[in-house]
């Protein structure tokens, strides 16, 4: 009788050890913010090349602000800004143009970067380098947000 006891409880024991835990529930989606570049990428690169312009804009950001720190700043004007970019851009993708393999995502960040900063070339004052800044750094959060 003893014995029968002892392999029930292991077999209880088995089977309930072998039940999924508690469900963690699933995260609620993050709300888009000013930019919203879901389904601005696509095909089989689409995370990776949605990873590089999250890290392309959160370091294109991040120079502008150290720029701004230094005795003789260079992104004094918006042409500047506008080759950083663009330099950048050729740097980190091997010449690839991530708006040509992904029209929708162009537009999109075209769309915001103007409305945001405008197109002006000229000399940038220091709130206007702060929007590029602020503007570079939503498009760092909407690329990430556009991985997951």
């Amino acid at each position: 009788m003893s014995r029968r006891l002892v392999i029930l409880a292991v077999i209880a024991l088995v089977w309930w050890m072998s039940q999924p835990g508690p469900a963690e529930p699933t995260p609620a989606p993050q709300p888009p913010g000013e930019l919203d570049l879901a389904g601005a990428f696509s095909g089989e690169t689409a995370a990776d090349d949605a990873a590089i312009v999250a890290a392309l804009a959160g370091q294109l950001a991040h120079c502008i602000e150290f720029d701004q720190m230094t005795a003789d700043p260079v992104l004094t004007t918006g042409v500047a800004l506008d080759q950083l970019r663009t330099r950048s851009r050729e740097f980190r993708c091997d010449g690839r143009i991530l708006g040509e393999q992904h029209p929708e995502l162009a537009r999109r960040v075209g769309d915001y970067l103007d409305k945001k900063l405008g197109n002006a070339g000229g000399p940038v004052t220091p709130e206007q380098l702060s929007r590029w800044v602020a503007a570079y750094r939503e498009i760092e959060r909407a690329a990430t947000r556009a991985i997951r």
